[in-house]
């Protein structure tokens, strides 16, 4: 289990909603992608945070919360466009 997920499920740390989030993937071309994020809504297993960029369904990412000791890795599960953003779902500790 990862650190992530043991201290969600755990409840020793809870991220607020609209706290920074940064995320980190490779992109299909092999090159490492940073972008900030804005944590949405969080539960033990899953994260709704909105980003710039289209980050590819079933993509692995690394996610950071600014400011917390709290770093992991998640899944993307679920993608939706909203104005010029995109909501992204992570499963946690997948």
């Amino acid at each position: 289990m990862n650190r992530a997920t043991d201290s969600f499920e755990n409840g020793r740390q809870r991220l607020p909603p609209d706290k920074p989030i940064r995320l980190a993937w490779i992109d299909q071309r092999g090159q490492i992608k940073c972008v900030p994020g804005k944590c949405i809504d969080i539960s033990s297993r899953r994260i709704h945070i909105e980003v710039p960029v289209l980050i590819p369904l079933y993509t692995p990412v690394m996610l950071r919360a600014d400011g917390m000791s709290l770093a992991g890795s998640a899944s993307v599960k679920h993608v939706t466009r909203c104005d010029a953003r995109f909501i992204v779902v992570l499963d946690i500790g997948d």
